[in-house]
């Protein structure tokens, strides 16, 4: 048998620690994760010192405990009770202390050499005798400049005194283990860090590349709109750039450009309810001005959702619309006003503006030296507040509609209404019922319960007839609202008698004819409070039929036949005559508009 000296003995223990302590410098190294570190950690112990069972505590993320983070023969089932019922808890303020949290506190080992006759262990007793140790000791993990990060636990299975030299020993062990923690965790946090960097690298890339596929984007719309390929060529082009259909629409809902006319969008009543309510299939992009919505762009996403890029061209594409519709707009309020002034000046018929009144609407493409037919438009169902955008939208689209005929329609809005001149050559009569039909449905807002009436009276054969020929058009169009008829297109032919008498150049004559013929039965309602009009217009209205009178007056038939009674007295007129009562019918109705006719200009 070969005996070894204790010097040869003594010369391979310290072998025996430093490769352990090298293995562990090893693994840091080769950058393993937290856990295998922590383990080996444990294993080293177990293996120089003659353990049953090693663990290394580490406190929890909210500070306040240490749990079991590397083990040594420590079961799964001993670890997971422990830091789940039988936490190590730090900062304790009652009931005793566990050993592992007086190490961390105070940063000096503590041993138990029985456990069983230890009181302060009693809640850890069950567990203990579960794994089956009946010793431990726990030594501090301390780290320079950061103080206690952890514990070493070692237990024994049989009673054991750790003498100074055991703790001593276990201090070194224990220093080197929390160099190779501190060292583990700062690779770790490095390793983050350099794949944090590695992501943020390959993000930058990936947006440069956005960003140079979006400038040209920019670039190939922007080419677009210079060309002059207006809102239905930036559709085109957008519908190229992203691979899917697009439809451009106004803020009424007008489709201004569209890339497919077989696409398959929603009609415009259906893009209405969708704009509220989504849809899975389409997706829409608000285009601004000046903060309001002046336009939408759809597109379809049935096939999928817009890549990043796709969206990025989208927006490109509400910006250079924005600004193509800021283009039209200008060029055609430019025009609008030249257009507004020939006409305010040709109806105001002042002389001094009449002497240029050829030459000025010759510069914009009219021609006054023909005969025309004048079509006033009002809208109806309109809030007051919408009225101007309104007339607007519906100028415009009777303006584009204008611009591809000749001779060119003069169009333009003259105090709250459109009114349009007809060159008569472009009718085959001048009351061509159709092509005022069509004017008034461009004239219409598309909004809910809106709706336009239009008046058409012609020929007008010379200048100085179109401030009477206006004037009575505005006379017709405000005795059609006063009875409820509105959504229609009428001419003066169609108004008869009434037609006749609004052509009168003086309306004066027209007020006096009714206060003739009706003045005694409005002072009679103004001094008595009664209402012998109103069941004088009720009367008509029901065909001079006295039950249907009643009815809708919600009255007796012997009241209408008193009220009857005295309307004749005071006008001294037989309803029963039909020349009397055409009489009262027309002095009804040319008293209702009269006052609202606009008066004649003083030339």
């Amino acid at each position: 048998m070969t005996h070894r000296s204790p010097g040869a003995q003594g010369s391979l223990e310290i072998h025996r620690w430093l490769d352990s302590v090298r293995a562990i410098t090893q693994t840091v190294v080769a950058a393993q994760p937290l856990t295998p570190v922590l383990d080996l950690i444990a294993d080293t112990a177990a293996g120089l010192m003659g353990y049953e069972f090693c663990g290394v505590l580490l406190p929890d993320p909210s500070g306040q405990r240490l749990t079991i983070e590397g083990s040594s023969g420590l079961s799964r089932e001993y670890i997971d009770q422990v830091n789940a019922d039988h936490p190590v808890l730090l900062n304790q303020s009652a009931g005793p202390e566990a050993p592992s949290s007086k190490a961390f506190r105070t940063g000096a080992p503590v041993a138990i050499a029985d456990i069983q006759a230890e009181p302060q262990f009693a809640p850890w007793g069950g567990v203990a005798r579960e794994q089956g140790y009946r010793s431990m000791i726990s030594v501090p993990l301390l780290e320079s400049g950061q103080g206690v990060i952890g514990t070493l636990n070692c237990y024994r299975s049989g009673i054991h005194k750790f003498g100074q030299q055991e703790i001593a020993l276990l201090a070194v062990l224990a220093d080197h283990a929390a160099i190779a923690l501190t060292t583990s965790r700062l690779r770790s946090a490095e390793a983050i860090r350099m794949e944090e960097l590695v992501l943020l690298n390959r993000e930058l890339h990936t947006q440069r590349d956005l960003l140079e596929k979006s400038e040209d984007i920019h670039q190939k719309l922007t080419d677009i709109a210079l060309r002059g390929g207006g809102v239905p060529g930036i559709a085109a082009a957008l519908s190229i750039l992203i691979s899917r259909p697009v439809l451009i629409e106004d803020s009424q809902g007008a489709v201004i450009g569209r890339s497919d006319p077989d696409a398959g969008f929603p009609d415009d009543r259906t893009r209405t309810g969708m704009r509220d309510e989504g849809s899975a299939n389409f997706k829409v992009f608000p285009v601004l001005l000046n903060e309001s919505e002046v336009a939408r762009i759809w597109t379809v996403t049935e096939a999928g959702p817009l890549t990043p890029l796709e969206t990025r061209a989208v927006e490109h594409a509400t910006v250079i619309t924005s600004l193509e519709l800021l283009r039209v707009r200008t060029a055609e309020e430019a025009q609008w006003r030249l257009q507004g002034e020939v006409l305010n000046d040709l109806l105001g018929g002042e002389p001094s503006a009449l002497d240029t009144i050829h030459a000025r609407a010759e510069r914009l493409g009219h021609d006054l030296s023909i005969d025309h037919t004048m079509v006033g438009l009002s809208l109806s169902g309109v809030a007051q507040g919408d009225k101007d955008a309104c007339l607007q939208q519906g100028l415009r689209r009777i303006n584009a509609w204008a611009s591809t005929l000749k001779p060119r329609p003069l169009c333009a809005i003259h105090h709250d209404r459109i009114v349009v001149l007809l060159p008569t050559s472009l009718e085959s009569s001048t009351t061509d019922a159709t092509m005022v039909e069509r004017i008034r449905k461009m004239a219409a807002s598309r909004r809910p319960h809106a709706t336009a009436t239009a008046v058409s009276r012609g020929p007008i054969t010379g200048i100085s007839m179109y401030p009477r020929a206006y004037r009575s058009t505005s006379g017709a169009l405000n005795m059609l609202a006063l009875a409820g008829r509105t959504d229609t297109s009428v001419t003066f032919d169609d108004l008869g008698l009434l037609g006749l008498l609004l052509q009168l150049d003086d309306s004066s004559q027209l007020l006096r004819y009714t206060e003739r013929s009706l003045g005694p039965v409005r002072r009679h309602d103004e001094s008595r409070g009664t209402e012998l009009l109103k069941t004088l217009r009720t009367y008509f209205s029901a065909g001079q039929i006295s039950m249907d009178t009643a009815r809708l007056l919600q009255v007796h038939p012997n009241t209408v036949a008193q009220r009857l009674r005295r309307i004749q007295t005071l006008t001294q007129k037989d309803l029963s005559r039909p020349d009397h009562a055409m009489d009262l019918a027309a002095a009804l109705s040319i008293g209702d508009i009269a006052d609202t006719s606009p008066q004649p200009a003083q030339v």
